[in-house]
């Protein structure tokens, strides 16, 4: 088990509950972004066979499923507890669900022969990979001649969000200091440099594109993801009364925020390349 399995069996159902609402409609845009390309794989119908690498709550893995009838799906991820929610979203999804695998699996040491797939994708996972290029080969491996990868990551240049300044603004309120940045994440400069990463893979007729994952807060679902999610340790260390007073003081401070206030937007990549 790695750092990152252990950490994602801890908060799998807070991921799931917090996390994956975040980036759920981004991370489904990922199949409309491979759509032509995935149906003009010269198979009848669209792809045979898809791997979702890093499959997290599964919710891509089930969509592809429900997009291409007869498609069938392996999704992967590191983390147990991961694979445990997921196994939820398929048990809900039906006929669709019934053609999704879940494989417990490093990104990085896919259980899967040669030339497997039609298509191979992941979703906000290479920041979290000890090797992004590695995991990239490893997809390509498990790629049939002709297959696509595709992926959406997160680049460099976090946009400020005054949700977050209100949060820093209650914690030194209540003499708890700042938050603890999280780091250690490898975001991608820019589109280009996903460009020349496919292209070392070994892959063709490579894109990338930037756009922005946009999402919503409300006062009491900011105050809740961070409280209950984001900054949930530090939030468990505190006594009660004192967890209270801090959410009662977090969320009248978001309450005087306009909406742009309450809205995240991260920049984000799309990108894909094919195994000639």
């Amino acid at each position: 088990m790695t750092d990152q399995g252990a950490r994602y069996d801890r908060i799998a159902e807070g991921y799931a509950r917090w996390w994956s609402p975040v980036h759920r409609a981004a991370t489904l845009r990922l199949l409309v972004e491979v759509a032509a390309e995935a149906g003009a794989s010269g198979r009848a119908g669209g792809p045979r066979r898809l791997v979702d690498v890093g499959c997290g709550t599964a919710s891509m893995a089930v969509e592809a499923a429900a997009r291409w009838p007869g498609l069938e799906v392996d999704a992967t991820d590191i983390s147990a507890g991961m694979l445990a929610v997921a196994a939820r979203t398929v048990d809900a999804a039906g006929e669709a669900g019934r053609r999704v695998r879940l494989v417990q699996s490093a990104a990085d040491h896919l259980p899967f022969a040669d030339g497997t797939f039609d298509v191979a994708l992941t979703a906000f996972v290479l920041q979290l990979v000890p090797s992004r290029p590695r995991v990239l080969r490893e997809m390509r491996r498990v790629l049939r001649p002709g297959g696509r990868l595709a992926y959406v990551g997160w680049l460099a240049g976090e946009l400020p969000l005054r949700a977050d300044e209100a949060w820093d603004a209650a914690l030194a309120a209540a003499g708890l200091g700042g938050r603890e940045s999280p780091g250690g994440h490898d975001d991608l400069a820019s589109p280009a440099a996903a460009i020349a990463q496919l292209r070392a893979a070994g892959l063709s007729r490579v894109t990338a594109r930037e756009d922005r994952l946009v999402h919503q807060f409300t006062p009491d679902g900011y105050a809740a993801f961070v409280m209950r999610f984001d900054d949930r340790d530090l939030v468990a260390s505190l006594d009660e009364d004192v967890r209270r007073a801090l959410e009662a003081d977090l969320v009248a401070r978001l309450r005087t925020l306009p909406e742009a206030g309450l809205r995240l937007e991260l920049p984000i990549v799309y990108a894909s390349g094919m195994l000639a």
